[in-house]
């Protein structure tokens, strides 16, 4: 027997559900979603899951159990610092925790120089200082790549880019006095480069500093393969960076830019384009990215907003994969701390029978190949095509090539030697995987379903992956396709390890048991019982698998026919949207943000 306030609870979060998926049945929305053989529960599911995902979010980012004191940093340490960021050469895994932060906030105070960019935005500094140390919290430690050191580095290249670009002042101007920068047009006011608005930049730093926050060190295809429900939700098509996106905003929402995000006709532009910038970071749209990019630069005749929002995807891709025009010792770091993450990515995928996406490999040899594979294929053409729209970029472009031939010089020496085995290069330690309660934190929605279920069993140590082999095209996460078969889902017999990934829970101070409350909502009384009463009235519609298109929903495509398509809703948004749409119901609990 429930007590009143259970009870309460679980009527209240009943109703909001089963209103969202009438809304949903209204719009055409739910049937024939997420593989259900009854496609009258479409509705229901997708509500369940875009209210778990407005709660979860919500919960996730609240900043009340955080340290979130404004960034001091003292003036010798500030000086150092401004000296490593106008400098390619630049480690952010090297700097202590507190540094990496004191760099962001530099690199932002670096751009609010430009004039005219506080009045633009309406954003203080202030403002940004507690943003920047509450996002660095979102960021998960645990992973080896995909961390906060990782946002700092692609900051730091987007600035590097357009400051050689002469569109940005370089870090050193916060050595001067308090005057703003005005870029130098003299030859170059038909540059690209120089159309970026304030808006744009700011937005490019902003998806820059956050465009990996909350990623759980597995991949897109590790959870559309594992049903993930963050992958369900957004049909396997780029659900990290919808996520990224979703907790950017409601971070930005904590910090007072909210106003920014809700100005009137300037609001809406600015989301559209951090949502484009965001959703460009996802490998598995290069390719069709390249295609629209090649057009712009050999002249194509683009609407100027896209020409805008294609150059600072460009820029963000570009400094995304910058680690091959690294110097070298720093692009083999980068490389090593990948390798490490897929490592454990890899272990996870045999652990659960799962299609292997990523293969890392031991082999000295394989892993040269690799990194000629990635240049050859993706950063170096990518580099070469921005050079054409910003020549300044030419440098970068250089640095990469002349690492793609130091990798085959290397490749070349490994193939000659008798005994491959014994040359190993020192970049290139073959990791050990996280241990599985290094993944108890991760954002809910990005972890199988079944793995929930065994949080509080004991923890098994994973092991390395026992025959990697060559990360091939054919089965890479990178274009987003794996040829392995879909594994059985089901719980084994012996205890499954609860693995997903993310620090959330050091951030929020939540429990795994907490956790399985909050993503089990198959358990739920309450929900089973909306659940069966609403099939009783519901009516069979379309599916609405390709919800979201890359190249239309996000403004990519300048020809897309619906002006209500530009903009992504994020999942909280749609929640709240579809309740409002059904009047007499009350809305999902909490606040809109």
């Amino acid at each position: 027997m429930l007590d009143n306030e259970e009870y309460a609870h679980g009527r209240r979060r009943s109703v909001d559900v089963g209103g969202l998926a009438l809304a949903l049945e209204n719009q055409g929305l739910g049937h024939g979603w997420g593989g259900w053989e009854q496609v009258e529960q479409g509705e229901t599911r997708y509500a369940e899951l875009l209210s778990q995902m407005y709660t979860q979010t919500q919960t996730t980012v609240d900043p009340s159990n955080m340290n979130l004191s404004p960034i001091e940093i003292p003036p010798e340490t500030r000086s150092r610092l401004i000296l490593a960021l106008d400098g390619w050469h630049f480690e952010p895994h090297k700097l202590p925790d507190e540094e990496v932060l004191y760099c962001a906030q530099l690199l932002f105070e670096a751009l609010f120089r430009k004039h005219g960019m506080h009045q633009d935005t309406g954003v203080s500094l202030t403002d940004i200082s507690g943003f920047l140390r509450h996002l660095r919290l979102l960021y998960c430690g645990h992973n080896s790549y995909h961390n906060f050191h990782h946002a700092l580095d692609v900051l730091q290249a987007c600035h590097a880019f357009l400051c050689a670009a002469g569109a940005l002042p370089p870090a050193s101007v916060l050595c001067r006095d308090g005057r703003t920068w005005e870029p130098d047009r003299f030859g170059r006011d038909g540059r690209l480069a120089f159309k970026l608005s304030n808006m744009d930049l700011f937005a490019l730093f902003i998806a820059a500093i956050g465009h990996d926050v909350g990623h759980p060190g597995l991949t897109n295809m590790f959870m559309k393969n594992a049903n993930a429900p963050l992958s369900t939700v957004f049909d396997g098509k780029s659900a990290l960076e919808h996520m990224h996106y979703t907790i950017i905003i409601y971070a930005m929402r904590h910090h007072g830019l909210g106003a920014l995000l809700d100005r009137p006709k300037i609001g809406q532009c600015f989301r559209k384009s951090l949502a484009g910038i965001v959703l460009a970071t996802d490998m598995s749209v290069h390719f069709d990215f390249m295609s629209s990019f090649r057009h712009l630069a050999n002249g194509k005749d683009f609407p100027l907003d896209y020409q805008r929002l294609l150059l600072c995807q460009a820029i963000i891709k570009c400094a995304d994969i910058s680690n091959p025009s690294r110097p070298p010792g720093v692009s083999h770091y980068w490389a090593n701390a990948l390798m490490s993450e897929w490592t454990s990515q890899a272990s996870l995928e045999k652990h659960w029978h799962l299609p292997l996406t990523v293969q890392p490999s031991a082999s000295p040899l394989v892993q040269v190949q690799g990194q000629i594979f990635f240049i050859s294929t993706f950063a170096m053409p990518l580099m070469d095509v921005t050079a054409l729209l910003v020549p300044e970029m030419r440098q970068f472009a250089d640095q990469c090539t002349a690492n793609l031939v130091s990798w085959q010089t290397e490749e070349a020496a490994l193939i000659g030697s008798c005994d491959r085995a014994a040359i190993r290069p020192s970049s290139f330690p073959f990791p050990s995987p996280r241990p599985p309660q290094d993944f108890l934190g991760s954002f809910p929605l990005t972890l199988p379903t079944f793995a929930l279920d065994h949080a509080d069993e004991p923890q098994p140590t994973l092991l390395p992956p026992s025959s990697p082999s060559y990360l091939s095209s054919s089965s890479s996460s990178v274009d987003g396709h794996s040829d392995g078969h879909r594994a059985d889902l089901s719980p084994p017999d012996s205890p499954v390890p609860f693995v997903g990934s993310g620090s959330f829970v050091l951030t929020s101070n939540r429990s795994s048991s907490s956790l399985r409350t909050m993503s089990c909502l198959d358990k739920n009384d309450a929900t089973v019982a909306m659940r069966a009463a609403y099939q009783a009235g519901v009516r069979k519609k379309r599916s609405f698998y390709n919800r979201y298109s890359w190249t239309s929903d996000l403004g990519l495509n300048p020809n897309a026919s619906s002006p209500n398509l530009a903009m992504p809703k994020a999942p909280a948004v749609l929640a709240a949207n579809a309740v409002n749409a059904v009047k007499g119901t009350p809305r999902v609990v909490g606040t809109v943000q």
